[in-house]
């Protein structure tokens, strides 16, 4: 009899925990995050004025300052009678004024989605602007994006404090670069991080050990625009770059070339950083973007003005390696923009030329495909052997060339 009863005791002891066992999963928080060239896309719902519910895809942009809207979708939610954007994400719902929106993707210093995410279909960019009253949590490794209240959780990783432009959105934190403290904007938006091309020449002129290339590859070659921004840019990297407690170990950056060229830089500055930086908190040299950012889980508290930074993973030094080639894109084209100079090596790999258009590399396809994809088949183990399969002016033709490490 006692032990009847003691095996009921000890049932009666398992029920929580067998209940518990058998209970569901937490649900994952926040929304599912989409990388495409390390940016962060977004399902998102606009509401029409008639209260109907318009689903789009959405880049989430750290580093800009206004809303936009694809043409189409702008007229569809009648944005041009003013009134107010509603938006929402997950369970928050987010607005802006029509007046602090633009209408339509392109043109001079707005950004065109086709041309950075097609064949995905972006319709909209959302500025950090319209979070600032959250705490915003970016898990890369998770693929999550979280709005919380302020104080609702607390935020893990090392804290960072940052200057914040409560007008525009734009954050950024002090690093210190080779024993220089230099400002940085925490630009999520971004697939690479860049730096001012005065500041990486100067940098380069007391540590030339620092080049990796003079030219853009790789997830630094994202843009693809028929700018000089990536063609003439210098990659580099930095031994050693520290925000407060953390440590970002030979961390790649593109020192940008000037849009119209160094003499009407000497004449004019840097027009496109001049302009750029009016919207950050402070004189920033450049911005930490998505090679920097999603080896971490990143917490922005802008009521608070801290950061947080908990790493998730090692950084990948081999992220750049490819045969060396800069590449633009020509609505579903891609060519070749540019032969990549390394220190290493002095002539450009044979049987291609500037101008020839990209078919296919080892027989996978470029016309039409995402940029991640062509960057993906590209990349490989240094040494290794790309058949890249080019168009020059109407002829074809097979180029065997090598991968090159850029470590």
């Amino acid at each position: 009899m006692r032990r009847a009863v003691a095996s009921l005791f000890a049932l009666v002891l398992l029920i929580p925990a067998l209940a518990a066992a058998r209970k569901e999963p937490a649900p994952p928080e926040g929304v599912a995050l989409i990388l495409d060239s390390n940016r962060i896309l977004l399902e998102v719902v606009f509401v029409t004025p008639e209260g109907r519910e318009r689903k789009a895809l959405a880049w989430f942009n750290m580093g800009m300052a206004s809303t936009i809207l694809s043409h189409d979708l702008y007229r569809e939610l009648d944005l041009g009678r003013g009134g107010v954007l509603h938006v929402r994400i997950g369970e928050r719902q987010l607005q802006a004024r029509a007046d602090q929106i633009v209408d339509g993707d392109g043109g001079v210093g707005v950004p065109t989605f086709d041309h950075l995410f097609a064949p995905s279909h972006v319709e909209a960019m959302l500025p950090a602007k319209m979070f600032t009253a959250y705490v915003l949590r970016i898990d890369y490794a998770r693929r999550r994006f979280a709005l919380d209240a302020p104080g609702a959780k607390r935020p893990e990783g090392v804290p960072v404090p940052m200057l914040l432009n409560s007008d525009t959105g734009i954050a950024a934190v002090e690093a210190e670069i080779d024993g220089e403290s230099l400002a940085l904007t925490i630009d999520a938006g971004s697939g690479y991080s860049w730096m001012r091309g005065d500041i990486a020449r100067a940098l380069l002129a007391r540590h030339p050990d620092w080049r990796r290339a003079h030219g853009a590859i790789g997830a630094a070659n994202a843009n693809m625009i028929d700018f000089a921004f990536e063609k003439d840019g210098d990659l580099l990297r930095i031994p050693s770059v520290r925000i407060g407690g953390v440590e970002f170990k030979k961390l790649g950056f593109l020192g940008t070339a000037p849009v119209l060229g160094s003499f009407a830089e000497d004449i004019f500055g840097d027009l496109f950083w001049d302009n750029w930086r009016k919207a950050a908190p402070a004189p920033v040299i450049g911005w930490l973007g998505g090679n920097a950012l999603r080896d971490f889980e990143l917490t922005i508290d802008y009521p608070n003005r801290m950061s947080y930074w908990r790493r998730e993973k090692a950084p990948d030094p081999r992220e750049l390696d490819q045969p060396p080639i800069t590449l633009v894109r020509e609505g579903e084209r891609y060519l070749i923009g540019g032969i990549v100079q390394s220190p290493t090596r002095l002539p450009g790999p044979s049987g291609v030329e500037v101008g020839d258009e990209l078919l296919a590399i080892d027989g996978v396809a470029a016309r039409g495909a995402g940029k991640d994809d062509v960057l993906s088949a590209l990349h490989g183990a240094p040494g290794e052997r790309k058949r890249l399969t080019l168009d020059r002016r109407g002829a074809r033709s097979d180029a065997d060339v090598a991968v090159e490490s850029f470590e």
